[in-house]
């Protein structure tokens, strides 16, 4: 018996001695930390010859892009796999493993074919897509059925329910991430988007073009309007995700611009709107006819530096991560939507009260934001004239006026 011990104790010990060691930066945001150690003791007991560590990196805005432009510099072996956002893939591809002649391993034909689409630099994969997040619109289910109204599906819509039932509730009508970040570059484009229009086709600027820019201003107008008429306070201008969640959460207001991971916070047992909140697509424009989502979220890729093994050993753990399986777990336990398209036919799927099914027909029509190896300055661009425009040191024609002209510049 002892010998039989010792000779189970010996094998251990080899394994662990010669397992595949690699890691994965993630952002410190303790559900999805929970989950990913979660996943990561599920998927050793599967590959005893690989380890995984998570390398914990900042979550607040701007710290993580840096961190990456760090990884760049530095040329670093660690982490193995890295956990980017989508618009950051062409900006760091020169710096990422091409994974093109994985993509049967990687199942890619079944994923959405948007997430695939911002994955490929030319004829290159450099990331897998590991789920999808987006703006939305939250609403107070109980106000709006109070006083006998829809959930709005234009803007025109919102501002009228929202300067009603603010004033006889005496709460906020609408409230979004107005502070100057990425976010706020987020809801831009959403505003920009439901007016029909895009700021490139392909590699070609459009911004430029005088309808675009037309109803650019328009849509600028309309963000600026919200403060203007008093539906949005003026402090939205230093409020992040969280701001907007806590205030809405303590019933400040009757609809909320913000992205998926509110969901569930908003239904916990100890929230006092439990029950009380729907999600719906932001509204639209005339210009335009069908409800859509802007894509956002993270993609997994692999850092070349490192050995062949490890390269090897973190295709496994991105396809463990990306399999239907765990696909379903993280929309069940975090909210977020799943990059592989036919889960989304799965009725017996639902996360916290959200039916899978309803964002079907939203997957068919994601908006991508521009694909750039210099996208970062281009949202800078975006949220520093946005910012001032909302903030009235710029008018919505001028703001519109540097975008343009700062964006022409920078890809001259």
């Amino acid at each position: 018996m002892k010998k039989v011990f010792l000779l189970l104790l010996l094998t251990c010990v080899t394994i662990n001695l010669f397992a595949v060691k690699i890691s994965i930066a993630y952002e410190s945001i303790e559900k999805q930390l929970l989950m990913l150690n979660a996943k990561i003791v599920e998927f050793e007991a599967q590959n005893p010859d690989i380890e995984v560590e998570v390398f914990e990196i900042p979550s607040y805005p701007g710290s993580t892009y840096k961190f990456y432009g760090t990884f760049v510099v530095t040329k670093a072996n660690k982490p193995t796999i890295l956990s980017l956002d989508f618009s950051w893939v062409e900006e760091f591809s020169p710096f990422l493993v091409d994974l093109e002649k994985d993509s049967e391993y990687f199942e890619l034909e079944k994923f959405i074919p948007a997430t695939i689409e911002m994955v490929k630099v030319g004829e290159n994969i450099k990331a897998i897509p590991y789920f999808m997040d987006a703006g939305v619109l939250y609403y107070r289910k109980d106000l709006l059925e109070k006083y006998n109204y829809n959930v709005p599906k234009t803007w025109e819509e919102l501002i009228k329910i929202a300067k009603d039932i603010s004033q006889k509730e005496n709460i906020d009508g609408f409230i979004w991430q107005g502070a100057r970040y990425e976010e706020l570059t987020n809801f831009f484009f959403e505003i920009l988007y439901s007016y029909g229009v895009d700021i490139f086709k392909g590699n070609k600027f459009v911004l430029n073009e005088p309808e675009n820019k037309r109803k650019a201003i328009e849509a600028l107008t309309l963000m600026k309007s919200f403060i203007d008429s008093g539906i949005t306070r003026k402090g939205v201008t230093t409020y992040w995700e969280e701001d907007c969640r806590l205030s809405f959460q303590n019933g400040e207001a009757l609809f909320m611009r913000n992205s998926l991971y509110a969901w569930p916070l908003l239904n916990s047992d100890d929230s006092p709107l439990k029950g009380l909140v729907g999600i719906a697509p932001l509204p639209i424009s005339k210009y335009i006819n069908d409800p859509f989502l802007v894509l956002d979220g993270k993609v997994l890729s692999i850092n070349p530096n490192v050995t062949p093994e490890e390269i090897a050993a973190a295709k496994k753990f991105i396809n463990f991560l990306t399999s239907e399986e765990s696909q379903i777990q993280v929309f069940s336990d975090l909210n977020f939507l799943p990059v592989r398209l036919y889960i989304y036919e799965n009725s017996q799927i639902s996360g916290n009260n959200i039916d899978l099914k309803d964002f079907k027909h939203l997957t068919e029509n994601l908006k991508l934001k521009p694909k750039s190896a210099i996208y970062s300055e281009i949202s800078f661009v975006i949220q520093n004239n946005v910012y001032d425009c909302i903030t009235g040191r710029l008018t919505p024609e001028k703001a519109i006026d540097n975008i343009v002209s700062e964006i022409n510049f920078l890809i001259r």
